[in-house]
């Protein structure tokens, strides 16, 4: 058994275990160690217009996509309907978030296992554009989030019902010059990306599950697969099966209890390629990247193909922005409600229970990341099987860039631990 004791350039921690048997790779563990929050304990009790700022805390890269999904299970329990500014206006701010995250990890997670090197920092010696452009990019998301947001980490602006301040059309319009330049360095750097030598690579005939809505997904929609599922967010616990392993502080999901599924940039893009923007589909097509792509080492372009899709959308929607005159009322009641959007990672769905007072009896939270566990561990372990070269180090470094390929991100993952009252089964090794 071979260990890998801390997986570098990835959010959180987590290690992986190679079982290697005459030669040959038997098993590989994701083993997910990082102390879980209780995040969905810590919310019980708790007044209902706590649940953004709390659920944003989960994960310091995507904390509009936790702000999205809780205010909007928060609205269907109380059946609230916010009007079409205010969606358009939580659009350009979920938009400004993945332009961030994707920016964060093609550029400085990803890229340095394309160049050969360490970290974004080695590559910057040799090319300083791509290391400024990086930079570019990145800010033009982070300064959409900080101006609806009230600041890039953790916003504090969003309410069920809307927003606690709606910013000026003019103070939106600020951007568009930025975002301008950061969408032609965006495509700039696509074309040049696409040139780089990928890896092959195969996921498998697995599903690709997204949100599907009249748009490329983002805020909401039915839940589909490639292969033909299709339900809404209140069937998804029906059909999609949490569980956990001895090894690992996340949970894992499956769906029907067996299926392995992939959630995320890939399967957005297999699921709806044909919605992306304008320029996304150009640059797709120049660059030869049409669905379905099954290679998780070309994620890196699916990634960068969404942030001129999310940059150009950015731009439409500042352009058509009407400044929302009001919140939608909220008039609490003891229900349920559940909410489900795209997070950068994949599907990200929330369900909550309170009691006649907006109090909270029960909280749900399934992270794209817990649902990806699966499919990293089968797809090291696939991957690595058909490599050539069985030195120990290429097989460790092989292993660590397939997961870097599904940016996963640790922390999300591990909010949540059931602990078995025999405490000699607990195997997190």
């Amino acid at each position: 058994m071979k260990k890998i004791d801390i997986l570098t350039r990835v959010e959180g921690e987590g290690r992986i275990w190679i079982e290697i048997d005459n030669g040959k790779i038997k098993d590989v563990i994701l083993n997910i160690f990082e102390a879980p929050r209780f995040i969905e304990g810590i919310l019980k009790g708790k007044d209902f217009s706590v649940i953004p700022d709390i659920t944003a805390r989960i994960c310091g890269i995507c904390p509009v996509a936790y702000q999205m999904s809780s205010v909007q299970a928060v609205e269907d329990a109380f059946d609230v309907a916010v009007s079409q500014e205010t969606e358009r206006l939580r659009r350009i701010f979920y938009h400004g978030e993945w332009i961030q995250s994707h920016a964060i990890h093609v550029f400085f997670l990803h890229l340095p296992d394309f160049f050969g090197k360490s970290s974004i920092f080695e590559i910057a010696k040799e090319n300083r554009e791509l290391f400024l452009d990086g930079l570019k990019i990145k800010e033009a998301g982070s300064k959409i989030i900080e101006k609806i947001g009230g600041r890039v980490s953790h916003p504090v602006s969003v309410v069920a019902g809307g927003f606690t301040k709606y910013p000026e059309k003019g103070e939106l319009e600020e951007l568009i010059p930025e975002i301008e330049n950061a969408l032609e360095r965006s495509v700039y750097w696509t074309e040049k990306f696409s040139q780089l030598n990928f890896p092959s690579d195969d996921m498998g005939d697995i599903h690709f599950v997204s949100l599907q809505e009249e748009e490329y997904p983002i805020l909401k929609g039915e839940i589909v697969s490639n292969k033909g599922l299709k339900v809404t967010k209140e069937e998804f616990k029906e059909l999609f099966t949490e569980f956990q392993v001895s090894y690992s502080t996340a949970k894992k999901c499956r769906i029907r209890g067996k299926e392995i599924y992939v959630a995320g940039a890939v399967s957005r893009f297999n699921n709806s390629f044909e919605k992306l923007s304008e320029i996304a589909v150009k640059t797709a097509k120049k660059i030869g990247l049409h669905p379905p792509v099954k290679n998780s080492f070309k994620t890196l372009l699916i990634r960068m193909i969404e942030i001129v899709h999310s940059l150009e959308k950015s731009i439409q929607l500042i352009k058509n922005y009407k400044k929302p005159s009001e919140n939608s009322k909220i008039t609490v009641k003891k229900s349920s409600g559940t909410g489900v959007s795209e997070a950068p990672r994949g599907i990200l769905w929330h369900r909550y229970s309170f009691d006649e007072k907006g109090r909270i009896l029960e909280a749900d939270i399934v992270p794209p990341t817990s649902q990806n566990q699966d499919i990293m561990e089968e797809n090291v372990k696939n991957h690595l099987k058909k490599v050539k070269n069985k030195d120990i180090d290429y097989l460790t470094s092989e292993a660590e860039k397939i997961i870097r390929n599904y940016d996963p991100c640790i922390s999300c993952a591990t909010h949540f631990l059931k602990i078995d009252k025999n405490l000699k089964s607990c195997k997190i090794f």
